[in-house]
């Protein structure tokens, strides 16, 4: 399928860097990060436990969708998306960008 531009547009990617990371108790693939935007710090949420340590990720810059809804997993509410490469084996790669980019610089 095949989607106009605008929709792409309708996304508020941002560069983040993760300050805290910890796994969330009693489940599996689940990693709670602390992330600054540069104005503003949130809680998102990563189902990549099962792949990737909370030390894989501590101090990473990466790419994140700001604006979807929030939403609660196993009691903790994230605010946002990372955005990984995922293999068709469901390998999972980190996407970092370089530590010279300002935390909340906008993505397109």
């Amino acid at each position: 399928m095949l989607y106009d531009v605008k929709e792409f547009w309708k996304f508020n990617m941002r560069v983040g860097e993760v300050k805290e990371a910890e796994r969330i108790p009693r489940t599996r693939k689940l990693i709670k990060l602390s992330v600054d935007f540069g104005d503003h710090t949130r809680t998102i949420i990563a189902g990549i436990g099962d792949q990737y340590t909370p030390e894989d990720l501590n101090g990473k810059k990466m790419i994140f969708v700001l604006n979807l809804k929030p939403k609660k997993l196993s009691g903790v509410v994230s605010e946002g998306m990372m955005v990984v490469a995922e293999e068709d084996d469901g390998k999972v790669h980190l996407i970092t960008v370089s530590k010279d980019i300002p935390n909340g610089t906008k993505v397109w």
